[in-house]
């Protein structure tokens, strides 16, 4: 009897791969208050090069889509203004940056964040193929799967960003009712410990920053009118949207990451994800020579 679609060899490949960031991130929180500066640039470089993958991938599919569709005969402008390693260095520093946002962030984790995160990799794991089917007729076989995993990524993005904000403003892990802003952040930031200085720095500003979001959700209409405190205010509700938005990017992007094919497209002709898309990309150019 055939296996079930979704028992396929494929979707486990796939999901193993993806488990890859769940548990890289998962040690590491276990470890970060004794791991020494070079293990945790090891960790820092290995999921930074995770997210650079996922982005770069969809900043040359943007790229190249744009050249191929835009530029006119042998014009220089576009080539000029969207050379490959600008984009490519771009790419690299956000992507440490994120690293930097995610790995703080996850020592701030709790448990049922990690069983959300989780969940986000089992529904990407089966979602992914059935992008790129619902893709057929409507996207050529060479941009087909790339696409997929970056519409992944935004959906990814969508439900752990939505998830966060929720869990922050009503199910928050602090109380600071009637507290001013100043006694929330000199007096009850509890940091999680990391053996690395520039860590520890990164999670101070992260724990700061969402005890700021916390403060203005509970506290908003308390001093929505005090001068002093109005400003803040915003400060909390910037941070509450801002730092849960780059936690959810850097994660969905993480997991794309390893999945991910950038230099198919750096190039013109780039193959495709797997056997079936160029048995796919194959007959596409027979159909075309008939």
């Amino acid at each position: 009897m055939p296996r079930p679609r979704f028992m396929s060899y494929a979707v486990i490949m796939r999901l193993l791969t993806m488990l890859i960031v769940w548990l890289t991130l998962l040690v590491w929180v276990f470890n970060a208050n004794r791991a020494g500066c070079l293990a945790n640039a090891g960790v820092l470089a290995l999921i930074a090069g995770m997210i650079f993958i996922a982005g770069n991938e969809r900043s040359h599919l943007l790229r190249r889509a744009l050249l191929e569709e835009a530029k006119q005969g042998e014009g220089r402008l576009l080539p000029l203004v969207y050379h490959g390693i600008p984009v490519t260095l771009r790419d690299a520093v956000g992507a440490v940056l994120l690293a930097v946002v995610l790995l703080a962030s996850a020592l701030t984790f709790a448990p049922q964040q990690w069983s959300v995160l989780f969940a986000d990799l089992l529904l990407l794991t089966l979602l992914i193929p059935r992008l790129s089917r619902a893709m057929r007729g409507e996207v050529r076989a060479e941009y087909r799967y790339a696409m997929a995993r970056q519409w992944a990524v935004w959906i990814s993005l969508l439900l752990l960003w939505s998830e966060a904000v929720m869990s922050l403003a009503l199910y928050p892990p602090a109380d600071y009712t009637g507290m001013r802003w100043q006694e929330v952040v000199t007096y009850n930031l509890s940091v999680p410990d990391a053996a690395c200085a520039p860590l520890q720095t990164a999670a101070r500003v992260f724990v700061t920053g969402q005890a700021m979001a916390i403060w203005a959700v509970q506290n908003g209409t308390r001093f929505a009118h005090d001068p002093t405190q109005s400003i803040m205010l915003w400060v909390g509700y910037a941070a509450l949207v801002g730092f849960t938005f780059l936690t959810a990017l850097a994660y969905s992007r993480a997991l794309i990451g390893v999945m991910g094919r950038p230099w198919e497209m750096w190039r013109r002709g780039g193959a495709t994800d797997d056997t079936h898309g160029l048995a796919e990309s194959a007959e596409a150019r027979r159909l075309a020579q008939r």
